[in-house]
Parts: structure tokens; C-alpha cells; sequence
């Protein structure tokens, strides 16, 4: 079933279904799994780096929900996520706030025409491009009176960009442009894929697998990757390796040799001068 007014592509691997079979989905073409399989030859961890990456997405976001009370979350660039067999952002925050609003947006045609085949409506997934934040923020869908009542960006929200970033020629400029359009008080939840410790020549093979594709991906440096936080405050790990991230120290998973994606979580502060964010003032 496709949507209307929307041109699917399939000659092209699309990054959110080479991602859907890296993750153990079925929402996937013969050509995207030959470019994932072309990721795979290169970096044979890769499809656990991914399932990890997705895991951390869901557990930061949660953990933002529960400990600041924020009541809506943005996943920006969420993929095709209903078939894959681990729990998603939206299901992780409402285990932990069964009320709070989740709202995806993505901007491949396919992931909206199948989020809109299985949910009728406004979808759960508005169109949204996280290099053009205007079409995400003063999107008409954020109108829809389903939504009218459960989302006012007045107020913080936790914003998701796993391995999102990796796709952006100039990400610094996504993270200022979500400091001006964000309420105080929001964080941000960023994964991205980085060269740091990473062989030369794996970097290189899985960027030409991706090149194959609609999407090429930019490994970064952690020092480069770090600078992305500038103008937010840094949350409790830091940054390190998805497979490592939790406040508490006690997510302790693998860290594989053949490819490496750090994550960190960072809250938009009050501008200087103005009354601090409480936390009762943000689950108010």
C-alpha cells in the first residue's frame, strides 16, 4: 500500500531500510540488502552496532522522560521501525510515561508511506528533514487535532537523532538550529558513527557501501563529534560508546572493533540571566 502523492523509489538502497535489515526487520529490498551485506563484509559487527545504537536511542529517551518529566519527545529521522524484534523509542518512553507524546518525523518516501499504511491518519510519522528543521517544526501536521493538545514546543521536549547525524554535511549547524527553535530545559539524545579508533580501512569500505545508496555517511572523530554539545550541557555519561551509555554506569555491553558509534545526551540551557529550569517546572 503506498500513500498518495508520494514517488517511491526502489531502485536505490535507501539508509532507513539497509538500517531495517541491520536491525533484524523485514521492511527491506534486494538492493538494500546487497548494500548492507557490502557493510557487513566490511565491518562484520555492524548489524550489532546497529542493534545497540537503536537500544541506546530508546534507553536515553526514556531516561530524559523519567528523570526531567518532559512530556513530548521528537524522533527525528526515525526509519521503519514497526518490525523490528527490539523495543523502539516510542515504546521505551511509554513504558516509563505511558502519556507522553511521541511523534516521529522522516523524510523517505517509503518510511512515510508505511507508517501511514499501518497507522491511518496523521501516522505517528510527519514528513521532516533534519537539515531543513522549519519543514519539522512549523510542520501543518503538528496541527492535526490529534496532536493540538499533546504538543507545544513552548515547553521542553527531548529531541532523538540516532545516526542521523552521520548523514548531515554540516551537523553543527542542525545542533544551533534546534537551540534556537528549542524551549529551555530540552535535551537532545545524538548518536554518530566516528573514524576515532576505527581502521582506516573499514571507515573507508563501509563509505563506499553507503555510496551505493541515496546517502552517504561521514565518519567523524569523537573530538569533532564531542564539539556538537557546544552551547548545551552535557548530561551524565558524557560521551562514549552506545554500547556504554547509561547515567547509572550499570549498561555494560560489548564495544566491537569494526566500527564504533558514541552517544551522548545534552540538555538546552537557560539563556544567561534568566530563572534556572527546575524539574518541577518541566514536569509541570
Amino acid at each position: 500500500m503506498t500513500t498518495p502523492g508520494l514517488a517511491l523509489d526502489f531502485t536505490q538502497a535507501s539508509r532507513a531500510r539497509v538500517y531495517n535489515y541491520l536491525l533484524g526487520g523485514k521492511s527491506w529490498t534486494e538492493v538494500d540488502r546487497e548494500t548492507a551485506q557490502a557493510v557487513i563484509r566490511t565491518s562484520p559487527d555492524a548489524p550489532a552496532v546497529a542493534r545497540e545504537n537503536f537500544k541506546f536511542a530508546g534507553r536515553a529517551a526514556a531516561w530524559a522522560v523519567a528523570e526531567f518529566g518532559i512530556r513530548q519527545v521528537l524522533d527525528i529521522g526515525v526509519g521503519i521501525v514497526d518490525d523490528v524484534p527490539l523495543d523502539s523509542v516510542e515504546i521505551c518512553v511509554h513504558n516509563v510515561d505511558p502519556d507522553a507524546m511521541v511523534l516521529a518525523f522522516d523524510h523517505d518516501e517509503v518510511v512515510l508511506a508505511h507508517a501511514r499504511a499501518l497507522r491511518p491518519g496523521y501516522g505517528g510519522v510527519l514528513q521532516g528533514d533534519v537539515r531543513d528543521l522549519d519543514m519539522i517544526f512549523d510542520n501543518p501536521g503538528l496541527r492535526h487535532p490529534d496532536l493540538a493538545d499533546r504538543i507545544d514546543l513552548s515547553r521542553p521536549a527531548v529531541v532523538v537523532l540516532a545516526a542521523v547525524l552521520h548523514f548531515v554535511d554540516d551537523p553543527a549547524a542542525v545542533m544551533a538550529g534546534l537551540r534556537e527553535r528549542l524551549a529551555p530545559g530540552s535535551v537532545v539524545i545524538v548518536s554518530h558513527a566516528t573514524s576515532s579508533h576505527t581502521g582506516e580501512e573499514r571507515v573507508d569500505g563501509m563509505t563506499a557501501a553507503y555510496e551505493r545508496g541515496s546517502s552517504s555517511i561521514i565518519f567523524r572523530e569523537e573530538e569533532a563529534i564531542a564539539s556538537l554539545a557546544d552551547g548545551w550541557d552535557l548530561l551524565p555519561p558524557g560521551m562514549t560508546d552506545v554500547q556504554l551509555w547509561s547515567p547509572d554506569g550499570t549498561y555494560q555491553e560489548e564495544v566491537y572493533e569494526t566500527v564504533r558509534v558514541v552517544g551522548m545526551a545534552a540538555m538546552l540551557p537557560q539563556a544567561p540571566g534568566s530563572e534556572e529550569v527546575s524539574h518541577a517546572a518541566l514536569a509541570s
